[in-house]
């Protein structure tokens, strides 16, 4: 075998193997990031929760507003725990779908607290 194309072999294979890691890292600084985004989206929204059910106490019209926090806790806790069972494990649309409901959901409160 000819020494040269032998190189260009063993060239080509180290170059596939970097090019595989290099994608491989920036999928997980992607997911990790997005992990974050996510993890950050929910404290978020808790503390609008809070905040909103503070303004509300004492207010007798509070009734169709305490629903819709209540509509909101209840899903921020679904988030929740399915990020505890499945957030370590999840695909990046997973992810990005936990964190569009999430920010759904401090649309809904700001939409029921401003109306």
């Amino acid at each position: 075998m000819n020494p040269i194309v032998f190189l260009v072999a063993i060239l080509a294979v180290v170059a596939l193997a970097v090019a595989i890691y290099m994608a491989q890292r920036l999928h997980m600084r992607r997911r990790w990031s997005l992990l974050r985004e996510v993890m950050d989206s929910a404290d978020a929204l808790e503390l609008q929760l809070t905040r909103t059910r503070r303004q509300l106490d004492g207010i007798a019209s509070a009734g169709q507003a305490d629903a819709a926090l209540r509509d909101v806790l209840h899903d921020l806790l679904r988030q929740r725990m399915w990020l505890q069972q499945h957030g370590m494990d999840a695909r990046i649309t997973e992810l990005e779908a936990v964190r569009s409901r999430l920010d759904a959901g401090r649309q809904r409160l700001d939409a029921q607290t401003t109306a």
